[in-house]
């Protein structure tokens, strides 16, 4: 018995003895990998193993690049066109068309094996070091409208538009209309939802091959027949006309519209509900100029009550406005519910609808706007014109938002729309092998100023990405350096930031042409919170690399226009919001900024010609 006893002794002194060097191992094992990668953890195929947040996140930013500056190969029937992933004019028109965050996933890799338990960690250290392996994936996002934009622009002459069925309509004088319709064709395209599938899958590893894009049919909806029983409607319709329409300016004052019956015919249409129901009804995409017409005429938009700083004291200078705007559904359903019926009705009435504002006047006297919580100001004297234009639109549409406690803002949302009709103006940018405008340019001054006033304030910010360059617009003020910007471009990426305080924020914008600046100050109640951010400090930088130069048919021969070349960068700084009660929140963030060489494109010549060259501004 008593050996029984002395070996059950040993067995378990042996087994303690096992677990304690098994749990020292691991433990030492779990210290060494300290604010580092554990062993066998892969991102997109890269062993980040014992990498900090900065190797690793550098790593993946290099690999990142590397793809989007191969290119994507895209394949139709024998064709291949070249499809460039990243577009620029070297500011902030700049974007890729395959996105993706290698700082959010090297933090996502940092995360294995650090937990808050240490014994967990480090079985969790001990195992992935000795046996397991974690995988992850480059989630990419596929920005599919751009890319099916660019695709198809490349594949232009596969390109063949289907036509639809169409009446063909002539007015002989004191004759009834005459109708015949117009055969619809079969056309083709690129069946892109696959594509696009494809590529999301095949980036996980950060190297994209050849895609294969097949063709598919587009037929016209409607036959010769199906239209034709429709003849007898649209001839009733057309005849009907003259109609009235009638609506009320933004004066309040009667105002009517006569539609003629050469509109009517011009406008009218054969349309396919489902299978079996066939109607006649009018062709919105050729009303538009009458539709604008409509809007400008009647709508009165809706009206934010707006404030004012003056002498330290908040003061409205705009007070609440309801609004009244065209309703286009309603308006278009009444109109053609209306085809066909005696001029001798009553008109067709404009169809509005009530536009409440999002801020209004009953509400400013209870909001305990009293002080300063939050500021910053960034320049921009080397901007171009419209760039200035689209900074000062932008920053009038920010002034005097009222931000309600627990509200998240998104600067996208209340910055669109993106168009010239809503006052932005166009930048140039090199997109392949053609410079193209594009609305943008400015946009990200906005987000700058914005994020640097948020952490100024000690607000939460909710989404944040630094730009693709290290812009010299957005080098912080403090020493210089790149790190503390965030870009913006419609529909991603954005800048958010939430009103974590218990009382409502008020974002005042001031534009000053003569300073070359902005500055937005968020007025609020303190609540006894700092927030700060320490000066960024670049950690690593990549050059430029050696120029490039592309020959095009999209200029004149011998016409040279270049985007800036930027080098590369690693930069870091931390966000600390101190709050009334003592506790601390540390954000760190890790920008990571793309070499680009200096790109030329070059208009094809025949024979030598002297080139004079135009710099696409920064």
């Amino acid at each position: 018995m008593k050996k029984v006893h002395a070996t059950l002794l040993i067995a378990l002194t042996i087994l303690l003895a096992g677990l304690l060097t098994t749990t020292v191992f691991a433990m030492n094992a779990h210290l060494a990998y300290k604010d580092r990668v554990v062993q066998n953890v892969f991102v997109a195929g890269i062993n980040l193993s014992g990498m900090d947040a900065l190797a690793a996140t550098s790593t993946l930013q290099k690999a990142y690049d590397t793809m989007l500056s191969a290119s994507l190969p895209v394949v139709v029937g024998d064709e291949t066109h070249i499809i460039n992933l990243f577009s620029s004019n070297g500011s902030d028109v700049a974007y890729n068309l395959v996105d993706w965050d290698p700082s959010a996933a090297a933090q996502e890799a940092l995360a294995v094996g650090h937990n808050a338990n240490p014994v967990i960690d480090s079985i969790f250290t001990l195992y992935f070091q000795l046996f397991g392996q974690k995988s992850f994936g480059a989630h990419v996002t596929v920005n599919q409208d751009r890319l099916g934009e660019a695709m198809l622009a490349a594949f232009s002459d596969i390109q063949i538009p289907a036509t639809a069925t169409d009446f063909a309509v002539s007015l002989p004088r004191g004759k009834a209309p005459v109708i015949t319709i117009i055969e619809g064709t079969n056309g083709q395209t690129l069946n892109l939802d696959p594509a696009m599938t494809t590529i999301a899958d095949d980036a996980k590893d950060l190297v994209l091959k050849s895609i294969p894009v097949a063709t598919m049919p587009v037929t016209p909806y409607m036959t010769i027949a199906d239209a034709e029983a429709l003849i007898p409607e649209a001839t009733t319709a057309i005849t009907a006309a003259p109609y009235t329409i009638s609506g009320v300016n933004a004066s309040g004052e009667p105002k009517t519209w006569a539609i003629s019956q050469r509109t009517i015919a011009d406008w009218i249409l054969p349309m396919q509900r489902d299978e079996d129901d066939f109607f006649v009804t009018l062709e919105p995409e050729k009303m538009v100029d009458f539709l604008t017409e409509l809007h400008t005429t009647v709508d009165m938009s809706a009206q934010n009550a707006r404030f004012t700083i003056d002498g330290g004291k908040v003061s409205e200078f705009q007070g609440s406005k309801d609004g009244n705007v065209v309703d286009d559904d309603a308006f278009f359903t009444a109109f053609t519910s209306a085809l066909g019926t005696a001029t001798t009705q009553s008109p067709i009435p404009v169809t509005t609808r009530i536009e409440l504002p999002s801020v209004t006047t009953e509400n400013v006297n209870t909001l305990g706007i009293t002080e300063i919580v939050g500021e910053a100001s960034t320049t921009f004297t080397t901007s171009t014109k419209n760039r200035r234009a689209n900074i000062k639109h932008g920053a009038e549409k920010l002034n005097g938002i009222l931000i309600a406690p627990g509200e998240t803002v998104s600067l996208l949302a209340a910055l669109r729309p993106f168009t010239v009709a809503d006052g932005y103006f166009p930048e140039l940018v090199i997109k392949g092998d053609e410079i193209k405008p594009e609305v943008g340019g400015g946009l990200c001054q906005l987000g700058t100023t914005t994020f640097r006033a948020v952490m100024h304030a000690g607000l939460e910010v909710v989404e944040r990405r630094n730009h693709s360059l290290a812009v010299s617009y957005y080098n912080d003020p403090t020493n210089g350096n790149p790190g503390t910007d965030a870009t913006i471009y419609d529909p991603a990426p954005d800048f958010k930031f939430k009103n974590d305080m218990p009382t409502y924020l008020l974002l005042v914008t001031t534009y000053s042409e003569e300073e070359s600046s902005i500055t937005f100050t968020f007025w609020g109640t303190a609540d006894g919170r700092v927030g700060s951010y320490t000066p960024p400090t670049v950690l690593s930088r990549t050059s430029m690399g050696a120029k490039i130069t592309k020959e095009t048919d999209a200029l004149a021969p011998g016409v040279v226009q270049c985007q800036h070349g930027f080098p590369g960068a690693v930069a870091t700084f931390d966000y600390t919001i101190v709050y009334a009660d003592g506790t601390t929140k540390v954000t760190p963030y890790l920008s990571t900024y793309r070499a680009l060489p200096e790109t030329c494109l070059v208009g094809k010549a025949t024979s030598e010609v002297a080139l004079t060259g135009e710099v696409i501004a920064q």
